[in-house]
């Protein structure tokens, strides 16, 4: 109820972004550990996933752990989301030690990642008139030839992902620079500073399906919207109980609900193009190639379709934008998910390949 008496202050007296986010990321760590807890209090071992068992707490914190993990500096303004095991970690020291000595802050992470700041910083400052999105829909936009529409359409879009770049990858390095962030190290030995990244541009922008896109992208609130919701909701009604609830998380505009559902849509449709069309393009290296090609310029084009309504917010221009389109993002997805693996039929998967697979997957959750 807090969570929501405070977003309706934002929109009544249009309290700073930063502000919004303060809300946003005090909820994603009191539910997290609220589930912590209710893990380690209420369920058996034999319920719990691996992440939960790591996660699991037997008692309630102490109060000033809890203060002081609900409003430490490094996230409470833009995230990302740190989770208690890792933050406690990371206060008792235990988090910078492994078996033969103490790991030192690597100054190539940090200043990598401030040097990408400055790259995006500048960019934000260069393309300060691309930061309205509305643009997009003014009459002087909507008659220029389709080709170039489209074309200011992915730019604008685009522009609204480098503004998150340089807060995410700040925010990002003032945790390095506090000791706070490792997390193992590579196939080669060298330690990794990725704990509390919350985006990798590159795989953002160069990301071959939706999935990939949205794995690389606000990770941490992925992380938590697993383990507080898909992790724990009925397998049939995972994708869009989570895209509802990441929806109700960021707000109360319809042009967030409008996005979030329309995500659940595209997700759902692309595991079945998938399934149906991935398994015919591999017999050869230029034929998979031509369907990476494919994917790649349709997750570009899904991706600047699907968040034009999140970051206008409101229900129009988004749905004035959809109707211009025809919704023929939405129809070709309803057609991936009815028709085509009734024309096209997907492979089978055998147990052998599925159980591997999931082993794969919850090693990753580890991570």
């Amino acid at each position: 109820m807090f969570f929501v008496f405070g977003f309706r202050c934002h929109q009544c007296v249009n309290l700073l972004i930063f502000e919004k986010t303060l809300f946003q990321i005090s909820v994603q760590k009191v539910t997290t550990l609220a589930f912590s807890v209710h893990d380690g209090k209420v369920k058996s071992v034999d319920e719990l996933n691996q992440v939960q068992k790591r996660e699991a707490l037997a008692d309630v914190p102490p109060l000033l752990n809890y203060m002081s993990y609900l409003l430490h500096f490094q996230t409470v303004l833009t995230g990302p989301i740190c989770f208690y095991s890792d933050y406690m970690d990371w206060i008792d020291g235990r988090n910078i030690y492994d078996d033969t000595k103490k790991i030192e802050v690597s100054w190539y992470a940090v200043g990598s990642k401030l040097l990408k700041c400055l790259i995006f910083g500048s960019l934000v400052v260069i393309g300060r008139d691309l930061r309205h999105p509305e643009i997009i829909a003014s009459e002087e936009s909507l008659q220029l030839p389709i080709l170039k529409w489209w074309f200011l359409f992915y730019i604008v879009i685009g522009f609204q992902r480098i503004q998150y770049y340089f807060a995410w990858l700040l925010a990002d390095a003032v945790c390095n620079i506090s000791g706070l962030g490792f997390n193992g190290y590579d196939a080669q030995g060298v330690p990794r500073w990725g704990l509390v990244s919350n985006v990798i541009p590159y795989k953002v922008e160069m990301a071959l399906s939706f999935k990939d896109t949205l794995d690389s992208w606000n990770i941490s609130t992925t992380n938590w919207l697993r383990r507080i919701s898909y992790d724990r909701t009925p397998e049939n009604m995972r994708i869009v109980a989570t895209y509802l609830l990441s929806a109700l998380w960021h707000g109360f505009f319809l042009g967030y609900y409008i996005t979030f559902l329309t995500g659940a849509l595209f997700t759902v449709a692309a595991r079945s193009v998938r399934r149906c069309l991935r398994h015919r393009f591999q017999g050869s290296t230029v034929s998979r190639r031509f369907y990476d090609f494919l994917t790649f310029i349709t997750t570009k084009i899904a991706l600047a379709y699907v968040t034009f309504p999140f970051v206008t917010m409101h229900l129009n221009p988004g749905l004035m934008i959809y109707r211009r389109l025809y919704f023929f993002m939405h129809l070709l997805s309803l057609f991936a998910i009815i028709i085509l693996p009734v024309i096209l039929p997907p492979e089978k998967r055998s147990s052998k390949s599925f159980t591997k697979k999931t082993e794969v997957l919850e090693e990753k959750k580890l991570e």
